[in-house]
This record gives C-alpha cells, sequence and structure tokens, in this order.
C-alpha cells in the first residue's frame, strides 16, 4: 500500500496549530437512549447532546457535542458530531469515538466521517485553491479508502479546474487560478464551501468513508496529518512552484485532448457507432452534424460523468434545449443538471431539473425533477413530482407523491390521492419518533430525560 510519508514528527508545530471537527456516520445496533448513555459515560468529561431531529440547531464546542439523526442514510442512520478540538484533543476523540463505533455500532458504502480543519493563527480563506488540488495525493487516499474513489459525494477536486476554454499549446496559470471558483456543491473530496462562511471558516475532508472504515483508525489519522500540512503551507505560501505548474499543465494539457478528442460528429461515430444522436427525433447525417458543435459540450459533460454506458439514443430537444438519454444503462459519478431519461436503468449520480419517465434508478439524489411510471430504489428524492411510480427505501422530502413508496421515509411533501405509503414507511411528525431500534419502553424513559434536557426532540 502506498503510504504519504512519516514527516509528521518534523512538522509538530503545523499540527499543533490546527483546529480539528469531526462528523461521524453509522448505524447503531442498540437504541438510542443505550448509545446517549454510554456515549457520555466513555467521552466524559464531554457531554453528548441527543436529538431526534435531522440536522439540529444545536451547536457542539469542546465540551458539547451532538448525537442526532441522519435520514440521507435511512431511518436508522445516525451522525456523532463533535465540536472544534486543538489538535491534541481532537486525536484523543478521534480513537474514542472511533472504538466506540466499532463496538455499538456499524458502518456501510452510505457511511463515512468527515473532518473539518482550521488554524489557530491563519485564516483558511486566503488558501491557495489550485496548490491545494495539485498538492492532494488522492490517488494514495483511495488506494486506502477505493470505495470512495469516483464516489459521488466525494468528488476529486481535480474537477473543479476549468480546461474546456484553453488551448494546451499556450496556457496561462494565472488565467486558470482566475478561473478557479469555489462550488455551490459540497460534494468534493475537499469540501470549500465553509470559506465563504462570515465565521468559523474551514475546509472539510471528505475522502474517508465506506464499510468498516471505523476500523482503518491509522489510514485516517494519516490522511488527517497530511491534508493539515498541505493546507497550512498552501495558506502561507500561495506562490505556485515548478513541481506543481508542472502538475497543472499536465493535467489540463490531458484533459483538453480529451476534450477536442469528440469536438466532430464523425470523430464520435467512431467512438460511439451503437449510441445514435438526433435532432428532435431526427437522426441525418446531416441534420446532426449541422447542430452537433452546439450540443457538443452537454454530451461531453454527460459522457465524462458516467460509466458503463454500450448503446443508446441522446436526442437533443431544440425547444427546451435538453438533451434526452433513451434506452440506456449506465453509472453516473457526478451532478447531472437538465437532462432527462426514458427508459433506462441509472445507478449513482446526483440529478437536478430532469423529467424522468419509465426508468430504473438506485443509489441517487434526484431535486426539482420529475418522475414518471418509473422505479426508483434506496434513493433520496427532493422536491419532486413523482407519479405512478414506485418507490422503495427511498428519503422523500418536499415534493408530491402520487406513487407507492415501500419502506423509507417520508419527511415532507404533499400526498396526493393516488399515492399508497405502507406501514413500513417512517412518516416524519405522524410516527412516533422512534430512533435506531427504541422500544416504546425506552421512547418512555426518553422522555423523562428529555424533562431534565438530557434528550431533544
Amino acid at each position: 500500500m502506498k503510504k504519504f510519508s512519516n514527516k509528521y514528527l518534523n512538522n509538530y508545530n503545523i499540527l499543533s496549530k490546527a483546529i480539528i471537527g469531526f462528523e461521524f456516520e453509522c448505524f447503531f445496533n442498540i437504541s438510542f437512549y443505550k448509545v446517549l448513555e454510554q456515549l457520555n459515560k466513555e467521552l466524559a468529561p464531554v457531554r453528548v447532546h441527543g436529538f431526534r431531529t435531522y440536522h439540529s440547531d444545536f451547536v457542539p464546542d469542546d465540551m458539547n457535542f451532538k448525537l442526532e439523526r441522519d435520514l440521507s442514510g435511512g431511518q436508522d442512520m445516525a451522525e456523532i458530531v463533535t465540536g472544534p478540538m486543538d489538535y491534541n484533543t481532537a486525536k484523543i476523540y478521534l480513537i474514542k469515538i472511533l472504538r466506540f463505533i466499532d463496538k455499538y455500532a456499524k458502518t456501510s458504502d452510505k457511511s463515512g466521517i468527515h473532518i473539518n480543519i482550521s488554524f489557530k493563527d491563519l485564516d483558511v480563506k486566503n488558501i491557495s485553491m489550485i496548490k491545494q488540488i495539485f498538492s492532494i495525493d488522492e490517488e494514495a487516499i483511495y488506494e486506502m479508502f477505493p470505495s470512495r474513489k469516483n464516489n459521488v459525494y466525494a468528488k476529486s477536486i481535480k474537477k473543479l479546474i476549468p480546461y474546456k476554454q484553453f488551448d494546451y499549446s499556450d496556457i496561462s496559470l494565472s488565467a486558470v487560478n482566475s478561473r478557479i471558483e469555489i462550488p455551490d456543491s459540497k460534494y468534493y473530496g475537499i469540501n470549500f464551501k465553509h470559506l465563504l462562511a462570515d465565521d468559523n471558516r474551514r475546509i472539510e475532508i471528505r475522502y474517508i468513508g465506506g464499510k468498516n472504515y471505523h476500523n482503518q483508525v491509522g489510514d485516517i489519522m494519516e490522511i488527517m496529518d497530511n491534508v493539515i500540512i498541505i493546507t497550512y503551507k498552501n495558506i502561507e505560501d500561495t506562490s505556485l512552484d515548478s513541481d506543481t505548474s508542472s502538475k497543472i499543465y499536465k493535467y489540463i494539457d490531458k484533459k483538453v485532448n480529451l476534450f477536442k478528442s469528440l469536438n466532430e460528429y464523425d470523430k464520435f461515430l467512431v467512438e460511439y457507432p451503437n449510441i445514435e444522436i438526433q435532432i428532435d427525433q431526427d437522426n441525418r447525417y446531416e441534420i446532426v452534424s449541422s447542430h452537433y458543435g452546439k450540443i457538443y459540450d452537454k454530451i461531453y459533460n454527460f459522457l465524462t460523468s458516467i460509466e458503463g454506458i454500450n448503446e443508446g439514443v441522446f436526442n437533443f430537444h431544440t425547444e427546451t434545449s435538453k438533451l434526452e438519454i433513451v434506452g440506456a444503462e449506465f453509472k453516473c459519478n457526478a451532478e447531472l443538471h437538465n437532462y432527462d431519461f426514458i427508459r433506462c436503468d441509472i445507478y449513482n449520480g446526483i440529478f437536478t431539473n430532469s423529467n424522468i419517465y419509465d426508468t430504473k434508478i438506485s443509489n441517487v439524489e434526484i431535486s426539482t425533477s420529475r418522475l414518471d411510471n418509473s422505479t426508483i430504489n434506496e434513493s433520496k428524492v427532493i422536491s419532486c413530482n413523482v407519479n405512478l411510480s414506485d418507490m422503495k427505501n427511498c428519503y422523500f422530502q418536499a415534493g408530491i407523491l402520487n406513487g407507492y413508496m415501500e419502506g423509507g421515509i417520508f419527511r415532507s411533501g404533499q400526498i396526493g390521492e393516488n399515492a399508497q405509503l405502507s406501514e413500513s414507511t417512517f412518516v416524519v411528525g405522524k410516527d412516533k419518533q422512534s430512533f435506531f431500534n427504541t422500544t416504546s419502553e425506552e421512547d418512555d424513559k426518553d422522555d423523562k430525560d428529555d424533562k431534565k434536557g438530557e434528550i431533544k426532540k
């Protein structure tokens, strides 16, 4: 296994300046009350506050952590959130909580640990993002946590580098640097969104996770220490050295060449002989050729966001300026906006502003979209209109449901006249607020503790 190095002892002066906070995602095999009781015993003198709500408003500090729902992973997923701590204290509680999870919980491919980093003497908002992007050895991290490679919730930060507008023969690093923007999405291996905060500015490591991640204590600490050192140095010195510049040129050269490899319709026909392109359902060569330059960016964006596609139809609808993907099967590793899908089989991905018809989707997050006559499994469906579709073990929020929902969580939204919810569907605000195997008797005990301020609902 490829390791970073043993340089951390020589950089303790940097590590000691770090402020660290953690978020641990897991599934407990004992009741909410018992978890809270044991956490308070094993993490004392830190006090752990319990919340049965999702993303409570309680703000942890170094002496007050919280335990709460994380419905994104299902009804029984929980999250332990610490406050920011000094480096040495953070390492102690990192080990304690990972051991606690090993004793009382399990982790899956939906689980992860997020590490938030800031510093006592430097403001992370001054970081050189371009240096940070090319300083992180993502491949070494993926060797430790292979299930996180191509994970849509922890995408490579190299995806933040612009390249389409550059000619690889004449690239200005200052131009590249000026075009890097902090993304709206948090779903990168390094989340930079918190750099825009008014206070508590930080970066967040999201690479780490997967089944049994809690057993990889050494790997987690190695990644954390390495990122701390890299981040500090990229705040302290934002200039680009020759090694970093060489990495940037090499990366953009490769991406530009890839982008230009399909910029002509004839090249596409050679590369993808089983995918048919249509313009308003017209596949005549002269029609497609005349439009290809206008739609190529949409096609390229789609193809570089997915894998495993062998056949299908790409129909560009000129009236809506949408690309319709028809009869395709693929895995998505990114976020796709403003595409429509018809008779497809889709695994993974984040989709917005899409129309989905007669399609099977699994393990996706989809928002502000319409789904008709489709099958949706193990997915998050937010602000969507769902009609004549079957949902199994999904999380539904703020939309209109006119389909069948088996299991899963109905957090909020409108239940239409044609909707059906199974007995196993958890309806937030209607069902008793049970939480990972809490029994009625334990709920009554929890209610008594509520009055003491130990458990919040």
